[in-house]
Order: structure tokens, then C-alpha cells, then sequence
């Protein structure tokens, strides 16, 4: 006897419940599988990354209701799995870490860069009534961090699946597992055309680094001497450092330190890395343990120059100006970043008469005057914008379609002797979630992107040499 559209669903929606109202993550895929097994072009890139994969990924169901009956497929569960193939088809070796970059002392994953694969929309559904097949389609957005948090390379790729035809009413049940398997194979398929259009154009930034991990596999083999590849460790900092890459060049200093504890130019260099990312108190320590050894060289003499400089922390004053919106965020978090790094001391210029629209007024040069005499040596003007929007989409109807936010800060650096502009700053920072918000989770999730624009602030200025 044929079913009506009706009691189709009514007899869906009763098996459903009987399997615990969830489709679970099909037992037959392999993500390791079926990468040896696609035309997936593989040039692996001999660094170590990491791969950050939220919270909100992690456990994120997509759910349609259909005639009282839930459709999900468990996006989370088989996410993770493809995402680290993803990373192990790219590089050589891949970990889990926990949060985004740029990362300080009290947590710092022993890694080269960044991976963070992102799902901008996702669509499941079944098509027919008494029969048909089931189809996914989504969008993968994957980028590539270097240790500083900035980006190195982004791309962006579309995948779709359908299963086999099936019949609905007679074998829906016992394929249950196909439901799953239909939602993997759209996320594989996105993260395959990455994986080509990454192999394309690696990024040289990445590249740049392949020779060091060569060395240190040969050592690791027996083949080359530690105090070889200390020089090669070095050399590769000494060369990010003068690109101003200074977490980079923190984190092969510090390789070439272990191997070599006792060098005096490795520990100064790393100390001074330790400076322009903020890290006053670990850039102490080295320059201390530089004079401590008494070396012959110069680096004793640099290293004194430069205790002298932390010593005296730079006299800023910080102005806040009018937000575009959301004046609910909490821009407190820019000042404690610039006094946290310990590399500034900040002075009240609430008593100075600081115009309402500093750059724009014609007084503005004797109110820096005024600054100058009460000893601060910077102005900052900042402003803070968010937004918050969907990601583009192909507009299904029932398609889960994340929400991307960005918070940007402007900043304009003043010298208040020189009383002119010195340098302008823009950080722009972005996340996107999947999942359904309230406006207080977008706040805070907003609040969070402000906390790490406020870091990378403080990065820009260090490097710009304010401090």
C-alpha cells in the first residue's frame, strides 16, 4: 500500500525517535583512506603546524525540521577528523592546539604556524518522497596563521555530495548510516579542492622554512652535529628577525638556545625577540643571563643598553574616540594590553583638556604641548568599529549560514615633542560561528576579537620601535 507524503514522515519521525533522534557519523569513512586514494596532488611541506578548530565546530549538529521529524547530520564529529588529514596531507607533522595566534609565556604550542578551518554554510536534506537520495553541500574556509597572528594564506572552496537512490519507505532505516556518510563526503570534497589550490602556491612565508626542518631531521638521524644546526637555527632566526617577524624569530632562537645553552648572541637575540612581542619580564631574564656569563663579545654591552631601555618604560597617553557602534564593548582592554607588556607607563590626560576631535581641532598642537610638559612622550588616538553579517551563502532554504564579526581598530601615533603624526595603525580581526547567537554571545564574542586586536596593537607598536 502507498504512502501519503504525510504518513511517510509520521514513520520517519517514530524511527527517528527510536534511534535516539540522531543520525550518527558513518563507521565506514576514513579520511586517511580516501586521501591515498584521491587525485589529490601531495607535496608536503616539512614544518610542524598547528591546527585550531573552535569550540563551536567541534560540536556543531546541522538540524532541518521536516514534517515533525529532525534531519541532522553530526558536522562536528567528522570535521575534526578531516581537518587533520587535511593538515597531515599538507605538512609533516599536525597537533590540536587550543587557541589562536599570536601566543605568549603562558602559552606557547611548540609550532611553526597556524591552521583554522572555518564552515561559512552547510546544507542537508532528503530529496523525494517515497523515494529519492539525500544531498549536502557546504563552504570551507581555511587560513593560515604565522605565529604573530597574521595571515599567510586563505582560501575558500565549495563541496557537495549525493547518496545512492534510495527507497525511502522500504530501506530508509536500514541506510541510515548514509546520512552521515553524505554529509563527510561534502566537507571531504571542499577540504580536497583546498588542499590542490594550496599545493598550487604554498606560501613562501612557509616555504622559507623547509631547510631548517631538513637539518634537524638529519641530526635527529645522527647525520649532523648539534652545533651545526645551531648555526642554521640561528642564522634563520637572525633572518626573521631582520624581517621583523619577531615571533618567528622567538621561536627558532629559543630551538638554538636548547642546543646550545650557553651562547651568548642566540640568548641576546631572544631576549630581544622576548621585547618586541611584549614580553618584558622573559626579555629581562635573558638580557641578565647574557651579563651574567660575561661574554667578550658585544653582546654584554647590548645587553646592558637594553635593560637600560625596560627600565624606563615609555610615557604614553591614550584617547579613546567615538565608535562607529557598539558602544557596549569594553575598549578598556587596549590600555590594559599596552600596560600589561610592561613596556609603557600610562599618563591621565583627562585634566589636560584633550579636544573632543583631537585631529580634526585646531588646538590639538597645544594640547600635546601640554602632554610633552606633563612628561608623556605619546599620544594614542584610537577608535573601535565592529560589524557582524552573514557569510555569503546559496540561499537553501533550512541552510545553516555563519555569522562573520570583525572589530577594527584605528590608531594614530603621536610625538608630542615633535607634535606630528608618527605612525598610523589598522587592526582588523575576524571570526565567524555557525551556530545560532543571542546578542550576548555576539558580544562576547566580539569582545574577545577586541582583546586580541588590542594585543596585536601593542605588536605594531613595539615593532614601529615605540616603546
Amino acid at each position: 500500500m502507498l504512502l501519503n507524503s504525510k504518513a511517510f514522515y509520521t514513520l520517519l519521525t517514530i524511527a527517528i525517535v527510536a534511534f535516539g533522534c540522531a543520525y550518527n557519523v558513518p563507521v565506514a569513512v576514513d579520511p586517511i583512506k580516501d586521501t591515498s586514494q584521491s587525485e589529490l596532488v601531495r607535496k608536503k611541506i616539512a614544518l610542524k603546524v598547528g591546527m585550531y578548530l573552535s569550540d563551536d565546530l567541534k560540536h556543531y549538529i546541522y538540524k532541518q525540521q521536516k514534517m515533525g521529524a529532525t534531519f541532522q547530520m553530526r558536522v562536528g564529529d567528522y570535521l575534526l577528523p578531516i581537518a587533520m588529514t587535511m593538515g597531515t596531507t599538507l605538512f609533516d607533522e599536525v597537533t590540536l592546539v587550543n587557541s589562536l595566534p599570536p601566543y605568549d609565556d603562558s602559552y606557547r604550542p611548540d609550532i611553526d604556524a597556524l591552521i583554522r578551518p572555518e564552515i561559512l554554510f552547510y546544507y542537508g536534506d532528503t530529496v523525494g518522497s517515497f523515494s529519492g537520495y539525500i544531498q549536502a553541500k557546504t563552504k570551507l574556509r581555511v587560513t593560515v596563521y604565522d605565529l604573530g597572528g597574521n595571515i599567510l594564506w586563505q582560501d575558500e572552496a565549495i563541496g557537495e555530495s549525493r547518496s545512492k537512490d534510495m527507497d525511502f519507505v522500504s530501506t530508509f532505516l536500514a541506510d541510515m548510516d548514509e546520512v552521515g556518510k553524505t554529509g563527510y563526503e561534502a566537507v571531504f570534497s571542499a577540504a580536497s579542492r583546498i588542499i590542490n589550490n594550496f599545493n598550487a602556491k604554498p606560501p613562501q612565508e612557509l616555504v622559507a622554512l623547509i631547510d631548517i626542518k631538513k637539518a634537524e631531521n638529519l641530526r635527529n638521524g645522527g647525520a649532523l652535529p648539534d652545533l651545526e644546526l645551531f648555526k642554521k637555527l640561528y642564522e634563520k632566526g637572525r633572518f626573521q628577525y631582520s624581517k621583523k617577524d619577531y615571533h618567528q624569530s622567538l621561536y627558532f632562537f629559543e630551538k638554538a638556545s636548547t642546543l646550545v645553552p650557553d651562547q651568548p648572541a642566540a640568548l641576546f637575540y631572544t631576549g630581544a625577540s622576548y621585547t618586541y612581542i611584549g614580553e618584558k619580564s622573559s626579555a629581562l631574564k635573558k638580557f641578565a643571563d647574557v651579563i651574567n656569563k660575561k661574554p667578550a663579545g658585544q653582546e654584554a654591552r647590548d645587553s646592558k643598553k637594553w635593560l637600560k631601555r625596560l627600565d624606563d618604560p615609555l610615557k604614553i597617553g591614550i584617547i579613546g574616540g567615538n565608535k562607529s557602534n557598539d558602544a557596549a564593548l569594553n575598549d578598556g582592554v587596549i590600555e590594559d594590553a599596552l600596560i600589561k607588556s610592561g613596556m609603557y607607563e600610562t599618563i591621565d590626560t583627562a585634566d589636560l583638556s584633550p579636544p573632543t576631535n583631537p585631529a580634526a581641532s585646531a588646538d590639538f598642537s597645544k594640547f600635546l604641548e601640554r602632554c610633552y610638559k606633563k612628561g608623556a612622550k605619546v599620544i594614542i588616538l584610537y577608535d573601535v568599529d565592529s560589524s557582524s553579517g552573514k557569510a555569503q551563502s546559496d540561499f537553501y532554504s533550512g541552510e545553516d549560514v555563519a555569522t562573520e564579526h570583525s572589530v577594527k581598530i584605528s590608531a594614530k601615533v603621536y610625538s608630542t615633542k615633535k607634535k606630528q603624526l608618527t605612525t598610523e595603525i589598522q587592526i582588523n580581526e575576524k571570526s565567524s560561528v555557525i551556530k545560532a547567537q543571542t546578542m550576548g554571545e555576539e558580544m562576547t564574542t566580539k569582545q574577545q576579537l577586541l582583546q586580541t586586536g588590542a594585543k596585536k596593537l601593542v605588536l605594531q607598536l613595539l615593532k614601529n620601535d615605540i616603546f
